[in-house]
């Protein structure tokens, strides 16, 4: 008692339901933003993803291949040959050209995870002196090493996927796959020294290749199946589902083109699985 008023106050019950509601209150918020920064690194990720395969068929169909000057090729009796002794320029490989890039996912282990890109280069001309109109006479190859051919020098391009996300699944047709081409036209390749054009990529899935593997053993999948082609690859679309590892969702990319220029578009799915 103080000037005959009694003095008030909080009991300890009080003070805890206010602690325990403020606390609540803030995870709440902490929460919230967190995962609303979640989405954003998922969508971002995502759609980096997308760009990057749309960015390599548009790089095969205007004919552009990686010339970092670390290898030479020129045309041998059984398929190009590829050495780590000098460089040419781009477009100036004699009888060696320009086919292509394969793309795998889910590269062996890798955290975070990687996927690789291939360039493909082939012969100009076929064992008869004509003009190559297929990969089988192209003897398409992957410039990258092979468990059969370690010394192969590489151009191959390793790029990390962003924001957690991981490869649930990739399949062609119906099939599953690890892989997956994107081809340029052989029947307009003329004269000794040969300067990139532009055309329109064909999607060539890797069939033969998985998820998982190291980049040795997908290029000898690489090599193993473009060389086994004599005529276009069946049509269809490939999908590739792309789990994020921060929230409850999964981008369904989709790859084809149905004859056309290829596109690649993107559906997020609920859940990790799509």
């Amino acid at each position: 008692m103080k000037g005959g008023l009694q003095a008030q106050g909080f009991t300890i019950v009080e003070v805890m339901i206010v602690l325990a509601v403020t606390g609540a209150l803030f995870i709440s918020a902490v929460l919230l933003i967190s995962g609303r920064q979640n989405q954003a690194e998922f969508d971002q990720s995502i759609r980096q993803i997308q760009a990057k395969l749309q960015q390599t068929i548009n790089e095969v169909s205007t004919g552009y291949y990686p010339n970092m000057n670390n290898f030479k090729c020129s045309a041998g009796a059984g398929g190009p040959n590829i050495t780590g002794l000098g460089s040419q320029a781009q477009g100036t490989n004699s009888g060696c050209v320009f086919l292509g890039k394969v793309m795998q996912f889910r590269v062996h282990d890798t955290d975070p995870e990687q996927f690789a890109t291939f360039t493909i280069a082939g012969l100009q001309k076929d064992s008869s002196g004509n003009e190559a109109t297929n990969l089988h006479d192209a003897v398409a190859t992957a410039v990258a090493p092979t468990s059969s051919n370690p010394t192969m020098p590489s151009v191959t391009q390793s790029d990390t996927l962003g924001g957690g996300l991981t490869t649930a699944w990739m399949k062609a047709g119906g099939v599953d796959v690890g892989a997956v081409g994107f081809m340029n036209s052989l029947a307009s390749y003329s004269g000794g020294n040969i300067v990139s054009g532009s055309s329109t990529a064909s999607l060539v899935p890797i069939v033969g290749s998985s998820l998982d593997k190291d980049q040795n053993t997908t290029a000898g999948n690489i090599d193993t199946y473009l060389q086994s082609l004599t005529g276009a690859p069946a049509a269809g679309d490939v999908t590739i589902c792309f789990a994020s590892g921060t929230t409850q969702q999964s981008g369904l990319i989709t790859i084809g083109g149905a004859g056309r220029q290829l596109s690649v578009t993107l559906d997020i799915k609920e859940g990790t699985t799509c």
